[in-house]
């Protein structure tokens, strides 16, 4: 647990109490969006090869506003395509040690085309690890792409962009079960200036057929970033009633400074401080999730909601449940991370 280099952002007051709720940014350590099973270690990847009806530009690209017929296309450029995506996924996961084993497969299945996408058949999928002694199946079940240029002119620059369209999806075989199921679709562009917006002299953009390519790694980079750890942004709140050692408390946790923090909110948790120990009670769990005793947290939560409940305060009720719901999902969070650095 960490806090952000910004601290307190924005705060907003309850005028019938006259008690000030805070916002506290932190970063948090979250496990990757995919839930892997802890005792997969091994992978295979495939390319299922399934285009709509619609999809049907793979060999056409835009030039300003005329749609041309590509010269020189190779017929499997699908399969290629995919195959770099493919490639770049099982590079990353890899990097990352995600699994022991990466196996890719981008011929197995024959083109082919419908209007529904639909899962595959759990037979097959069974089929298809057994044989490559795998206990998991990452599809790529359809990749579009499409390549655009623009000449440009004395105010716009040459340019040239490709967007990507990519459904995954990630089959469990041994609970039968579609893990997840991702559209992901990615642009990326290029010119010849610089990130200062400075014109880079000479520069050249690249030729179609790489920039295909590169477009289609980075639909593979980008969506193995589903299956890593990182630190995301969230916002926490604590509240600043009326007492002077609150407004001390705070100026404390600006400070990043927990510890004299909870030394001040610990003097006012007792029954006897009355709707004052809520709002202390409820600080303190944000301190020690702070220092990454969720257990702590939720001892602290779980008495001002006692407390609470006494009062029937509704407002510090409906607070409170919404806390509790983050740190169980922190904690499922924690226990995934535990589970996986086991692996």
């Amino acid at each position: 647990m960490r806090p952000t280099l910004f601290g307190v952002v924005v705060f907003f007051v309850t005028l019938s109490s006259c008690t000030v709720y805070k916002e506290y940014a932190i970063d948090i350590y979250k496990p990757g969006v995919i839930a892997v099973p802890p005792d997969v270690e091994n992978v295979a990847l495939v390319y299922r090869n399934f285009k709509y009806p619609s999809d049907s530009l793979q060999h056409y690209y835009k030039k300003d506003n005329r749609l041309i017929k590509s010269k020189n296309d190779p017929a499997s450029l699908d399969s290629i395509l995919a195959n770099y995506a493919l490639k770049e996924l099982a590079a990353n996961l890899k990097n990352k040690n995600t699994f022991k084993e990466i196996h890719i497969y981008p011929e197995i299945f024959k083109a082919h085309t419908g209007k529904k996408l639909p899962p595959l058949q759990f037979g097959l999928v069974k089929k298809l690890t057994s044989s490559s002694h795998t206990n998991l199946l990452i599809s790529l079940e359809t990749f579009s792409y499409f390549f655009s240029k623009y000449s440009g002119n004395a105010e716009i620059p040459k340019s040239e962009e490709v967007i990507t369209a990519a459904v995954w999806a990630v089959y469990d075989p041994l609970a039968e079960k579609v893990i997840e199921r991702k559209t992901m679709i990615d642009t990326i562009f290029w010119n010849n200036y610089n990130e200062n917006g400075k014109k880079v002299k000479d520069s050249k953009l690249p030729p179609r057929k790489v920039a295909l390519k590169i477009a289609a790694q980075l639909a593979g980079e980008n969506y193995s970033k589903r299956f890593f750890a990182s630190w995301q942004t969230v916002n926490r709140v604590y509240s600043v009633p009326p007492p002077a050692d609150f407004s001390a408390a705070a100026a404390y946790v600006e400070k990043g400074d927990w510890e004299n923090a909870i030394k001040i909110w610990e003097r006012y948790a007792p029954d006897k401080n009355g709707k004052m120990a809520i709002h202390a009670r409820y600080n303190l769990a944000l301190a020690y999730e702070m220092k990454d005793d969720i257990d702590t947290a939720w001892k602290w939560l779980t008495l001002a909601q006692q407390l609470a409940t006494s009062y029937k305060s509704k407002e510090d009720i409906k607070r409170i449940i919404e806390y509790q719901r983050i740190l169980l999902n922190r904690k499922k969070d924690i226990d995934r991370l535990n589970r996986s650095n086991a692996r």
